[in-house]
C-alpha cells in the first residue's frame, strides 16, 4: 500500500510541476543578473587583450595558442583569381524540353543565333590562358519571342551549368566551349 501511494504522490507532483514552471514558481533558479552587465563600445584605435577593435584577423586567429582548430585555420586558403582570355566565339548546348531537341549553337561574340522560340545572344566568352579547354565562362543574353525583357542575362560557367541557369518553363541551355584559336589548341 505505501508503494501504491509513493507511486500516486510522484504522479501528482509530476502533474503539478509545469503548472509551476508557467506560474513563475522556479524563477528564483533562473536569475542571470543580465541588469549587471556593462557593455562599452570600443573607440577607433583602442585594444583590448593585444586584439584591435575591429576583432580578430585570420593571423590573429592562427597565432591563437593551443586549440584543435589551429590546422584548420592554417588550412584556409584565400581565392585565387584565374587569369582568362576572351574568344571569338561559343559553342552553346540548347535544349527543348517540351520536343526533347538538342541542337549545339556556334555564336560568335556580339552576335545572336536563334532555337525554336529563343534568341541567344553571346556578349563574351572567356577560358582559363594557361588551359584552354579547362572552362568556359560565358555572357549570354536570352530573349523569348515576344518579349522585351531577357528570360535570361548573366554569365554561364560550363563546368559549374546550374550555378547560373536560365529559369525557363520550355528551354534551357549551357555552355561547352570557347572558341580557341588553332595556334593555343595545338599548344
Amino acid at each position: 500500500m505505501t508503494r501504491l501511494a509513493t507511486l500516486m504522490s510522484a504522479a501528482l507532483i509530476a502533474a503539478t510541476l509545469p503548472a509551476l514552471a508557467q506560474e513563475g514558481g522556479f524563477t528564483d533558479d533562473l536569475e542571470t543578473g543580465l541588469d549587471q552587465i556593462t557593455i562599452t563600445p570600443l573607440e577607433e584605435g583602442e585594444e583590448v587583450g593585444g586584439f584591435g577593435a575591429g576583432g580578430l584577423s585570420l593571423e590573429d586567429l592562427q597565432n591563437l595558442p593551443n586549440g584543435d582548430f589551429q590546422q584548420e585555420l592554417r588550412d584556409i586558403t584565400t581565392e585565387i583569381q584565374e587569369h582568362v582570355v576572351s574568344s571569338s566565339g561559343a559553342t552553346v548546348r540548347a535544349l527543348d524540353k517540351l520536343t526533347g531537341a538538342v541542337a549545339d549553337l556556334t555564336i560568335e561574340t556580339g552576335q545572336s543565333q536563334s532555337f525554336g522560340r529563343i534568341e541567344v545572344f553571346l556578349g563574351d566568352c572567356r577560358y582559363p590562358a594557361d588551359n584552354p579547354s579547362g572552362n568556359a565562362y560565358a555572357y549570354l543574353v536570352v530573349r523569348a519571342q515576344g518579349s522585351e525583357a531577357p528570360v535570361f542575362s548573366g554569365w554561364m560557367v560550363a563546368s559549374s551549368p546550374a550555378l547560373n541557369a536560365m529559369d525557363h518553363p520550355r528551354y534551357d541551355i549551357w555552355p561547352l566551349t570557347c572558341d580557341i584559336p588553332t595556334t593555343q589548341a595545338q599548344e
